[in-house]
């Protein structure tokens, strides 16, 4: 009877959310105008954006620079307070977490970003790099930090000698192993990824993207990850969230986005990026216009300015977020 209660509890966390985001909103004070006619405005730079990422599965944000991608990434990790929302985990707002639970989280919620080197002390050898995460939120003894370390090397294809050398020593793609190996020592539930091969040559990129995969087979992590380019998302992803101005404008399961988009501003992503095949004939969408800044934000729906789609409604009222499909969501008028 107990195997049968552990059994349903597992098919049960497979099932769900192991990290939710409900009605995130993350804004800013700034100030703008000339030197003697400044005023403070409000940035928005996330607006709203709700999503689950479940376990053993990966979730990708992609937008332009400047949609709200790395603040909401930055959220979840707490660097950035969220304005309002909720951001729960394991049934709690993380808010809301004691002092020992804010600590588990951080053990729980790893972070690898776009430039390894940046982050790494280049005073520290690789087994205080990779080991520090535990010293700082769990207290683990040194024993054991030198332990998970050496695994964590191993299981990105680095070795234990590689424990007393420096950054330096190491090129670029090793250094993104090293961050990898930093982010799995502390044993993760969900590891934000925040362009983390775009820095890289092809071939290096690809190795990283097939050590991620293969490190999600066999462990189990969650990824939330956010990168520009289409088909390393299409690659990895399990679901796609679309994302203009701080607003989540489509989501859905990858194949299904990258098959059937069906929010013009999905469409024109798309349109714009490179074909797999230079014969491979697309339908062209073109945005009018240049992006709206975050502190102005068209009324409606904040693309009708740009939209070679657009109606009179556009303009007028934001278009409600609906399901279109099953695991398919879109914030437009046309649907």
């Amino acid at each position: 009877m107990t195997g049968v209660k552990n059994l349903q509890s597992e098919a049960h966390e497979a099932d769900s959310a192991i990290l939710s985001v409900r009605a995130l909103q993350v804004q800013f004070n700034v100030r703008r105008g000339r030197i003697f006619n400044r005023r403070n405005v409000v940035l928005k730079a996330v607006d709203g954006v709700s999503f689950d990422i479940r376990a053993g599965e990966t979730f990708s944000i992609v937008g332009e620079s400047g949609c709200g991608k790395s603040t909401t990434a930055r959220s979840i990790l707490k660097v950035e307070r969220p304005t309002s929302g909720e951001i729960r985990w394991r049934d709690r707002d993380i808010q809301h977490l004691t002092e020992a639970e804010s600590g588990q989280y951080r053990l729980d919620v790893q972070a690898v970003f776009q430039d390894p080197y940046s982050s790494m002390n280049p005073r520290l050898r690789i087994a205080d790099f990779v080991g520090e995460p535990m010293l700082l939120n769990a207290g683990v003894s040194a024993q054991e930090r030198l332990e998970r370390a050496r695994v964590a090397l191993e299981q990105v294809g680095l070795g234990a000698d590689d424990l007393n050398n420096f950054p330096h020593e190491f090129s670029g793609g090793q250094r993104q192993r090293l961050a990898i190996a930093r982010a799995i020592a502390s044993n993760p539930r969900v590891i934000v990824l925040d362009e983390p091969v775009s820095s890289l040559d092809v071939s290096i990129r690809a190795q990283i993207m097939n050590l991620l995969k293969s490190l999600q087979e066999t462990q189990g992590y969650s990824y939330l990850f956010i990168a520009h380019h289409l088909g390393t998302v299409r690659y990895m992803s399990h679901m796609v969230g679309v994302m203009y101005l701080g607003r989540m404008m489509e989501m859905s399961e990858s194949e299904e986005l990258f098959t059937r988009p069906l929010h013009p501003y999905t469409q024109a992503l798309f349109s714009a990026a490179l074909p797999d095949h230079p014969d491979v004939e697309r339908q062209q969408v073109l945005l009018r216009n240049d992006v709206a800044a975050p502190t102005d934000i068209p009324r409606g729906c904040r693309l009708h300015t740009r939209c070679p789609f657009a109606k009179p409604v556009c303009g007028q009222v934001e278009p409600e977020w609906k399901e279109v499909g099953p695991r398919h969501w879109s914030a437009c008028h046309l649907h």
